[in-house]
């Protein structure tokens, strides 16, 4: 009789192989891809003429040799920017993708975590929430598809817009530290909570059971913080270095 296999959770690509490439870059989900990493997790913001891009920062300058705040720029503008140069040479030319470049690219059989960015837009979410749904519904990538954010208010209304989609709740300590998994999750119709290895406790894995909610931790890059997440049961875990908490899980 074999012993029992060790739970292995999801391994989710922070930015891609952000470790090794230009976060959210292209380089760095292809990166992602050949590591074997079971979805890729990058950001979106919107542009001033309404067109998403993947994006962290409300402004250019750290990632790329662009300046300015993104949403005040054309998307035009923002992809004249070079996104891997800072990073290294053999990144030089890496521009900042437009959404629906990387869901066009991206084998299916990699799932997808769409983060989605509206600090520092005082646009209505709204508008983001339905370029949002276009673009995926438009790609046919529904399947494998999670879309998290920090922004409740934004995960609500894509809710209301398409209660289809897979939502992931992303854990707020100062906010939400009095308020259960299940009751963050159920005011933003998400399937999933999220939230960094050191804001994890296990009364937040026991209350995600008790609702059906997924559990993924983000900020896992040793293999000790990978195996301290296995043991205690969560779904996913989130890292910079997909090929090293791969190899780390399946080993153990």
């Amino acid at each position: 009789m074999s012993a029992e296999q060790p739970h292995r959770p999801l391994v989710v690509a922070h930015r891609g192989s952000s470790g090794a490439a230009p976060e959210n870059t292209m380089a760095a989900f292809r990166m992602a891809a050949e590591a074997g990493a079971d979805m890729i997790e990058f950001d979106v913001r919107m542009t001033r003429d309404g067109e998403l891009v993947v994006h962290h920062d409300r402004r250019l300058g750290r990632t790329s040799d662009g300046k300015g705040r993104l949403r005040s720029l054309s998307a035009r503008e923002v992809r004249a920017a070079d996104a891997g140069a800072w990073y290294g040479r053999r990144f030089r030319g890496e521009r900042i993708p437009l959404l629906g470049e990387v869901l066009a690219a991206l084998p299916r059989a990699v799932g997808l975590d769409i983060e989605v960015k509206t600090d520092g837009d005082r646009r209505r979410s709204g508008a983001i929430a339905r370029a949002l749904a276009r673009a995926i519904h438009g790609a046919r990538r529904r399947e494998g598809v999670i879309v998290s954010s920090f922004d409740h208010g934004f995960l609500r209304r894509l809710h209301r817009l398409d209660p289809a989609l897979r939502l992931g709740v992303l854990y707020v300590p100062v906010r939400d530290r009095f308020r259960s998994a299940r009751e963050i999750a159920r005011r933003s119709g998400a399937a999933m909570f999220i939230c960094s290895r050191n804001q994890f406790r296990v009364r937040h894995l026991r209350e995600a059971r008790a609702a059906g909610l997924a559990v993924a931790v983000y900020g896992v890059n040793t293999a000790g913080d990978a195996a301290a997440a296995a043991r205690a049961g969560v779904d996913a875990v989130i890292t910079d270095h997909p090929g090293r908490i791969l190899r780390a899980l399946t080993t153990s």
